[in-house]
Parts: C-alpha cells; sequence; structure tokens
C-alpha cells in the first residue's frame, strides 16, 4: 500500500511482514532491457529513502542483471552506504555473466530491498523516491509531472473503470447476428506487449437505434495487440439493430496487464 507522509506530502510504499520468520518481506523493481541500451559497461548508481518501525532502520539491497541465455550475475548484494536524513545509494557496474545482452522485450535488471534484519523484518517498513542513474553521483530526486508518470505506467498496466457512473458508452458495435456485437477499443498508451485481460463487475446492456436494449450476457477480449483490442459481446436474440451502443453497469473494470 501507499501512505502520504502529512508533514512533507511525500508519497511512501509501505511495506507490513506478513507475520512468520518463514518468508522474507521485500521491494522488487524489475527494468527492461531497452532502458538499458548504451549504458552496458558504465556506472550506475541507485539512491532511495528508507525507514521502518520496530527495525535497525537499516536496508539491505540486491542488484542483478540477467544476459541473453537467462543466466542472472549478482552487481550488489550488501548494505548500500548511508547518505544521511535516510537516504541510501549503491553504486554497480552494469555487466551480464557473459557479455550477452538480452532482448530489449525482457528482464535485463533487478532491483530488490528489504530490511538488513530480512527473514526477522520490522513489523512496518517505507520505501521513497528511488531513483536510478548513470554515473557514480547521486543527485537530488525529482518528482515527474502525475502525467508523465501515468503514462510511463500505462505501458505495463491499465485499467478501464466506470466507478459509479451508470450507462458509460464503452463504443459503437456492430451487430452480426442478433445474438453478438463486435467492435475494438484503442488502449489510451501504447503497452509493452500484448497484454493480458481479466474483468470484473456488471455487463450492462447494448442498446440499439431507437433505444432498442437487450442485456449483455458475455464478454470476450480477444485478437490483444500493443495498441488495442477486439471485443465480441453476446446479448439475448432478437436484436434487429444492425449498429448499437454497449453500455456498462456501475463498477465495471478491464484490467489489461503486461508487466514484466
Amino acid at each position: 500500500s501507499t501512505e502520504v507522509d502529512d508533514a512533507t506530502g511525500i508519497n511512501k510504499l509501505v511495506v507490513k511482514h506478513e507475520g512468520t520468520v518463514t518468508n522474507d518481506a521485500y521491494v522488487i523493481q524489475y527494468i527492461e532491457a531497452v532502458n538499458l541500451q548504451g549504458l552496458y559497461g558504465k556506472e550506475m548508481t541507485f539512491s532511495f529513502s528508507y525507514s521502518d518501525v520496530g527495525g535497525s532502520g537499516i536496508p539491505k539491497v540486491r542488484v542483478r542483471s540477467w544476459d541473453s541465455s537467462d543466466t542472472y550475475k549478482d552487481l550488489y548484494d550488501a548494505v548500500p552506504t548511508s547518505l544521511g536524513n535516510n537516504r541510501w545509494s549503491c553504486t554497480v557496474t552494469l555487466s551480464t555473466a557473459d557479455g550477452t545482452i538480452r532482448d530489449p522485450n525482457n528482464i535485463a535488471m533487478q532491483v530488490l530491498i528489504w530490511p538488513n534484519e530480512q527473514n526477522n523484518a520490522p513489523d512496518k517498513w517505507y520505501v521513497w523516491e528511488t531513483k536510478l542513474e548513470v554515473g557514480s553521483v547521486v543527485t537530488p530526486f525529482i518528482a515527474r509531472q502525475y502525467g508523465e508518470e501515468l503514462a510511463l505506467c500505462q505501458r505495463y498496466y491499465q485499467v478501464y473503470a466506470t466507478g459509479s457512473v451508470v450507462n458509460q458508452c464503452f463504443g459503437n458495435f456492430a451487430n452480426w447476428d442478433g445474438q453478438s456485437g463486435y467492435g475494438g477499443y484503442l488502449y489510451p498508451q501504447r503497452m509493452r506487449a500484448a497484454p493480458s485481460s481479466s474483468y470484473s463487475g456488471g455487463l450492462g446492456a447494448y442498446w440499439g437505434n431507437g433505444n432498442q436494449t437487450v442485456p449483455v450476457t458475455a464478454f470476450f477480449p480477444q485478437n490483444m495487440g500493443v495498441d488495442g483490442l477486439e471485443i465480441q459481446i453476446n446479448f439475448t436474440g432478437g436484436f434487429s439493430s444492425t449498429n448499437g451502443w454497449w453500455r456498462l453497469s456501475e463498477n465495471f473494470e478491464l484490467k489489461l496487464d503486461a508487466e514484466l
């Protein structure tokens, strides 16, 4: 989960240990090879802020890279350098086990943070203002604008949600046989790869000319691409209009996942 610090307004990631000493509680971030092109053989510095409740206040970091044969190499696995004021950093030289580089859309690097206590983790700990940059010098963290950050996140994960809105129009659909309609959906942002999909909530109704309305009984996303997908919806028979509009129920959600 996340919490906003009342004093600073900073949004912090919150990790709560699951209550036993059998499993680690950690934060992990994967980085695509496309974001690391031209950086192999160069120094890279990772910096972040960390605090905990009931622990030593000291984090541990593991940085790994992957080569084209899916073999990983530990670049760093230790307590990072304290910069004071809950800020920490470590510097690595980016390389792989055999010198090869993975396909641009694959995982090429992993950064993992967890308490130095590991299995005996504090009850709750916080991570915020993470930054990976070229070189060995830590520079100040500068937050991106919300719209820029959202677009970058939507490359990996998107949610279309109606919330409390009733009869929100999802789009125009062609009625082929009186029992099913076909249409498409363009993502607001191109995704990293063709995503998987899931949905929840009511499917609403299919509206045609003259306000003819029939309930939608099934929803099938198909032909998933990086820019959009095709959709088939099924509804009760006897629908005479050749074209119509799919109007969704409240609390409908379509989730698209192209995460690493």
